[in-house]
């Protein structure tokens, strides 16, 4: 199998690394790497606030495909596909794992600034948060209530809402990003 991929004018296919990786071909997997790495490693990005943590889920992933691989398993094609659900399923797990809901979809860093919060003198009632929050559809409001005040995890509520996990943390991350543009919209408007 080695010589054909090495006398090949022409680029090996993925299936066809993939079948010389499951029979220990080094080389293989070396190119499926770094045929992939860049792309796995920006969808991680997008998942996770870090590129730190995205380095180190793009490494597991592909670490997991290549143990799935030695044991006659793993993909046998669409190798893009099986590392986004890889890091897709890691991002969850370590999210379930420290108590963190992932994806956040907000960024606390943009909130470093002073100029953004609201003023000491406003009442709990008449905060920016507050208003920005009532602002939010009903669902979008249960959703983020649910997770970051009762402290439910994806999982749970994905279960609770008889939805998909996926579904779930999609769900989360388009309410914290209204919750946010909702809340920059209501300070910058007012300042």
């Amino acid at each position: 199998m080695r010589d054909t991929l090495v006398g090949s004018e022409s680029r090996p296919t993925d299936e066809t690394l993939l079948e010389a990786a499951r029979t220990g071909d080094r080389g293989a997997l070396t190119t499926l790497f770094t045929r992939h790495h860049t792309g796995t490693v920006r969808y991680a990005r997008s998942l996770v606030q870090s590129s730190t943590e995205a380095e180190d889920l793009a490494a597991e992933s592909f670490l997991r495909m290549m143990n799935a691989l030695r044991a006659g398993k793993g993909p046998v094609g669409n190798v893009p596909a099986y590392l986004r659900t890889t890091v897709r399923r890691l991002t969850i797990d370590v999210g379930a794992k420290t108590g963190r809901s992932v994806p956040s979809g907000l960024d606390m860093g943009a909130l470093e600034c002073s100029s953004v919060w609201p003023e000491p003198s406003m009442s709990l009632s008449e905060s920016a948060v507050e208003r920005a929050f009532l602002s939010l559809s009903p669902r979008w409001r249960r959703v983020l209530w649910m997770v970051d005040v009762l402290g439910y995890r994806p999982g749970e509520l994905a279960t609770a809402l008889g939805i998909a996990p996926a579904a779930a943390c999609s769900l989360l991350w388009r309410a914290r990003r209204a919750l946010k543009e909702q809340f920059f919209e209501l300070v910058h408007g007012a300042g």
